[in-house]
């Protein structure tokens, strides 16, 4: 016998400031929701889950009238006072369909709730688990508001040990430990949410916001999901923090010659045009763990992440476990772009950990292919006069060099101490200008040139002004000092050009 449960609720008030348009709409004393946390993703519903029908429900002030609609037509409506109900059939849906929304001739909604009918309601039990390393008050925040909202079971994974149970609620379940990076702590999550015996887990970032209704949304698919799919995964949009209308990536693919791309790449999910493009069934093999829900069967028998501390670990562990990945709108979370976590670091991390992922997941992968990618990395970064993120490509390379069984039983904490050594500081505005005589513009943004020629009427240059993150190793040419500015945050760093024949010359060459 068929029964209903709550799919998910409509949200209706804006979880970040300047994200209306990802609610709902209004258009002529109507309140449209064929939006990003609003419409149904009828097309996704209708392929992968056993849902038979769909239902509304809706409570407001006074008269109302209501239409449920595709992108391409009408599918029912009605008219109520106070409180109603419309349900609509699956078979009654075009194929093409890819959203379902309700459109309400009031302003006055109170709630809206979207109901499925199903056959068999599969169990579903999440474990939510997030990493963080001093980040207190962001995980303290979003722990408190998921707890009230869901109830489902919080993982805390405290990286740097400076939280106590007493900052959660008596739900949550905190891990002090050792500062592993993302991958470590994902691992030590994992390992506590199998033992609980969790059906599924959330692997989350600490520095995420986001909208309950997210979780809610994902959960409640994977309650219907036909058999044939029954160990999908799903992977949340990342969208920036700073343009919450825009979309960084809604899951990926790596190619098994090195490449990757990553979907919905700066998409204006405000645009009903945008929703449809990010409905598009692409070829995904990893999404990012910001947001990404997965069956806990693949952490069965000791297979977790790799120790990669930071960067390619979400990548690397997919590919293993060969996840069938989907993404949902309405589904995802705001995170600040990685251009404000940019230094030596991740350049460290990127190198090895790339090149350990092409290792195990390319075809054709050399040692020959390894140190013409490590050489060109090492260039790049000499010709922007950042020496010591060269430096760290080269440490990246060694350790790869070394292998799997140096990285397993690596200290990754005290190395991380080691590599944060070669990071540059990043000091304000003004203590550049105190420092060097020279102040950057104020929140203005140092674009890469389109071509040289303008450049060299500029030559003999002191100074240049680079974005420390989106450059051009033809803004250097003939500059003595670059001002590497985060734009966004009016700060930077400072480095000069070295001779030619300098020591630096040698990281070039490995043996």
């Amino acid at each position: 016998m068929s029964a209903n449960f709550v799919l998910f609720d409509i949200p209706l008030k804006p979880r970040v400031e300047g994200t209306e348009k990802l609610y709902f709409r209004k258009e002529k004393n109507c309140v449209c929701f064929n939006t990003f946390f609003g419409a149904v993703p009828i097309g996704k519903i209708k392929k992968y889950t056993d849902i038979t029908a769909l239902e509304f429900d809706f409570n407001a002030q006074g008269n109302f009238d209501v239409q449920i609609r595709t992108e391409e037509k009408r599918i029912a409506s009605g008219s109520f006072y106070e409180h109603g109900k419309i349900s609509v059939k699956l078979s009654d849906i075009p194929n093409t369909s890819k959203l379902l929304y309700p459109v309400i001739g009031t302003e006055k909604i109170e709630k809206i709730t979207v109901l499925a009918e199903c056959e068999e309601i599969q169990s579903v039990s999440c474990a939510l688990i997030t990493c963080t390393y001093r980040r207190e008050e962001q995980v303290k925040k979003n722990t408190a508001y998921l707890s009230d909202k869901t109830d489902h079971r919080i993982i805390v994974v405290d990286n740097a040990r400076t939280l106590s149970p007493s900052d959660f609620p008596k739900e949550v379940i905190l891990i002090p430990n050792a500062n592993n990076g993302g991958s470590g702590g994902y691992k030590k999550g994992m390992e506590e949410a199998c033992k609980h015996g969790f059906t599924h887990f959330l692997l989350m970032d600490d520095d995420v916001e986001i909208d309950h209704t997210a979780v809610q949304r994902a959960i409640g698919f994977l309650k219907c999901l036909k058999p044939e799919y029954k160990d999908i995964s799903i992977s949340g949009s990342m969208l920036y923090l700073d343009k919450p209308t825009r979309q960084f990536e809604a899951g990926g693919h790596f190619y098994e010659d090195g490449t990757q791309r990553g979907f919905g790449h700066y998409l204006d999910l405000s645009q009903e045009k945008a929703l449809l493009l990010n409905e598009r069934e692409n070829d995904i093999n990893y999404g990012g763990w910001w947001f990404m829900l997965m069956p806990s069967k693949y952490a069965e028998q000791g297979n977790f992440p790799l120790p990669f501390f930071m960067k390619y670990d979400d990548v690397e562990y997919a590919l293993r476990c060969k996840q069938e990945i989907i993404t949902l709108n309405g589904v995802g979370v705001w995170h600040e772009k990685f251009e404000s976590k940019y230094n030596s670091a991740s350049e460290y991390y990127n190198t090895r950990n790339y090149l350990f992922l092409c290792s195990l997941h390319c075809k054709d992968h050399t040692d020959k292919k390894a140190l013409k990618f490590a050489k060109k990395q090492m260039k790049a970064k000499r010709k922007r006069q950042q020496y010591k993120m060269a430096k760290a490509v080269k440490r990246g390379y060694e350790d790869y060099l070394k292998g799997l069984d140096h990285l397993q039983s690596l200290d990754a904490e005290a190395n991380h101490r080691e590599i944060c050594k070669l990071n540059y500081e990043y000091i304000s505005y003004d203590e550049i200008e105190k420092r060097y005589g020279v102040r950057p513009a104020d929140n203005r943004f140092y674009p890469p040139p389109k071509g040289k020629r303008k450049l060299l009427t500029l030559i003999p240059r002191k100074f240049v002004f680079t974005d420390h993150f989106c450059d051009n190793p033809a803004q250097y040419l003939f500059a003595k000092y670059a001002v590497h500015c985060d734009c966004d945050k009016n700060q930077g760093y400072v480095t000069g050009r070295k001779p030619a024949k300098s020591d630096i010359s040698a990281l070039l060459h490995f043996n």
